[in-house]
């Protein structure tokens, strides 16, 4: 009887599991990291980015572009149906400043900074972002000169993900479609 038990207990353990996930999600819980369904506000808008940070690094206006369309459900207007309204992102040039500098007098510290300013046009319910939004991120530089610019590169593309982030939590938020 024993021996029945311990084969059976992983398989019980793992039907528990099931069945408290499925019961999790079924009330509308989502496990930590697991993406949010975009909502249909966003669906027939259009995204334009621009600004001298997009003519700088096109890589990072394409992933911007990317991260906001996947988590807003940007799709632009679909055939037949107009588009209710553009979202637009003024980049600014992405910012490299010294935070700190060890005893030796060689800078190892710093921090990477990218701005945007959001606007929205063709939506007379859409808030008004008056203040610049910005994306930051603190990063360790190696003095191996041939890992500073992977390093540069990272920590350039930690700072636009946090500047999505930022921008897909305020218009995410900005308003409700109820009145």
């Amino acid at each position: 009887m024993l021996k029945r038990f311990r084969i059976l207990a992983p398989l019980l353990r793992r039907f528990l599991l099931c069945l408290t996930l499925f019961a999790l999600t079924g009330c509308g819980y989502r496990l930590p990291g697991a993406d949010a369904q975009p909502d249909g506000r966003w669906k027939n808008s259009t995204l334009q980015i621009t600004g001298k940070g997009a003519e700088q690094s096109p890589p990072l206006v394409y992933f911007l572009r990317e991260r906001l369309q996947a988590h807003l459900g940007l799709q632009g207007p679909q055939a037949g149906q107009e588009k209710t309204s553009i979202i637009k992102i003024n980049l600014s040039t992405i910012e490299r400043t010294l935070v700190t500098e060890d005893r030796t007098g060689r800078a190892n510290l710093f921090r990477m900074t990218v701005s945007a300013r959001l606007s929205i046009e063709g939506d007379a319910q859409a808030a008004t972002f008056p203040s610049a939004i910005h994306g930051s991120t603190t990063y360790y530089e190696p003095f191996i000169t041939t890992a500073v610019q992977s390093t540069r590169k990272r920590a350039e593309t930690e700072a636009v993900e946090q500047l999505a982030d930022t921008l897909i939590t305020l218009l995410s938020s900005a308003w409700s479609d109820t009145p």
